[in-house]
């Protein structure tokens, strides 16, 4: 079972609000505010060499990367060399724990230990940022990716944060309060530290599924425009989604739209949103086959076991809490 299943509920309510609606304000901070709260947030991560703008992510994130690293760290970190001395066959998964005590953790736990480890490991990696995501990447380390289809509104970078799901969701990328907010990467969703043509980061592959969520902007910025894809002949002329992560260049082809909902916590009903990680061929048909049954069209794409997704999320009106979604498969 994947780790987003085992975590309902609260993947379901992040996604609730990642996936949210709005409409544009006209409202934000005072640049007063913002300077205050960014000179706040300076003092609490006091530590980081050299500060930027992905600290103004708020006392919340800060204190949660803070408990997270205390949680799995200090003196446990004593106790997992001693362990891994005394047991030549322990193999760690992230952080210096294995895979069973990564899931033993709580998920803020997880997520502080996550948002932890990829700081440490990704300045190695800096010198590989592809040079047209250099300057967004340096203006809030938050970039992770970008996101592009041709002939569509739908041209920004993609941000994610562990610690704080829902930072970016009523923010702008300079961290001030905005309506439209940013498209942000879910966070049981991995996007990959490193290429596919030279290897991932062991620990930090891709997951089988990107899940990416947006505002339905009524002036058809962010995800505004998404739900033109229940009508088959625009997802064909607009079927490409560039969707890069800040180290490589992805293309992904349209499979299929779909309408669906937020369900109950405690219902059957198939929750497309719960799914990042598809571990065996088992898992992947379940996916497959409900989000076949769901599908407005299938368009005639190669795809199967094995192959790597997208799955644009927003909402939508046709119910309570309704949600538009469109699904595309890697193909570069």
């Amino acid at each position: 079972m994947n780790r987003s299943v085992k975590s309902l509920f609260i993947i379901s309510a992040a996604a609730l609000m990642l996936a949210g609606c709005g409409d544009v304000a006209e409202d934000g901070f005072t640049q007063a505010q913002l300077d205050a709260f960014i000179e706040e947030d300076y003092e609490d991560t006091s530590d980081t060499s050299s500060p930027d703008i992905s600290a103004v992510e708020g006392d919340t994130a800060a204190g949660a990367d803070t408990a997270g690293t205390d949680t799995v760290s200090g003196a446990d970190d004593n106790d997992t060399e001693i362990q891994a001395e005394n047991d030549p066959e322990r193999v760690e998964y992230i952080g210096g724990l294995t895979y069973e005590e990564y899931e033993a953790l709580s998920l803020e736990e997880q997520d502080a230990l996550r948002d932890a480890e990829r700081k440490k490991v990704t300045p190695p990696y800096e010198d590989s940022i592809l040079p047209e995501y250099r300057e967004l990447y340096d203006y809030n380390n938050a970039v992770i990716g970008y996101i592009y289809i041709d002939g569509t509104v739908i041209d920004a970078p993609v941000l994610q944060t562990l610690a704080d799901y829902e930072y970016y969701l009523h923010r702008d990328i300079d961290g001030r309060e905005s309506e439209p907010g940013c498209i942000i990467l879910d966070a049981d969703s991995e996007i990959g530290i490193g290429t596919r043509a030279d290897g991932y980061l062991e620990g930090y592959e891709p997951t089988t599924i990107q899940l990416v969520h947006g505002h339905n902007m009524r002036n058809g910025t962010m995800f505004g425009s998404l739900l033109k894809y229940a009508d088959e002949s625009y997802a064909d002329r607009h079927s490409i989604i560039q969707y890069d992560s800040i180290y490589e260049h992805r293309t992904y082809e349209v499979i299929c739209a779909f309408y669906s909902q937020i369900y109950p916590e405690d219902s059957d009903d198939f929750k497309y949103y719960n799914y990042n990680q598809l571990d065996t061929e088992e898992e992947y048909e379940y996916w497959r086959e409900n989000i076949d049954n769901m599908a407005l069209y299938i368009r005639d794409v190669e795809s199967g076991w094995g192959d790597e997704y997208i799955i644009l999320s927003t909402c939508a009106y046709q119910v309570e809490d309704g949600r538009f979604a469109v699904v595309g498969v890697r193909t570069q």
